[in-house]
């Protein structure tokens, strides 16, 4: 338990809304209330294999560098 709220701690304010539409900095400060359910929840999750398809989305932008080649992605 731990590592996740040291973990939840680490996150950075300011930052861009995940999928699950909720600021960094308020769910720093719900996730220590109710870390234990989180941690259930998520081995629940890991153990089963069934994960919301919404948590298997991501977006992937790609940041090319001047002078680089850009390379083909199939």
């Amino acid at each position: 338990m731990e590592k996740i709220s040291k973990l939840i701690k680490s996150l950075l304010n300011g930052k861009a809304l995940g999928l699950n539409g909720i600021l960094n900095k308020v769910f720093k400060i719900i996730a220590l209330i109710i870390i234990k359910e989180l941690i259930k929840t998520a081995s629940r999750c890991l153990t089963s294999g069934i994960i919301l398809k919404r948590l298997k989305k991501s977006i992937i932008i790609v940041l090319r560098k001047e002078g680089k080649k850009i390379l083909s992605f199939k």
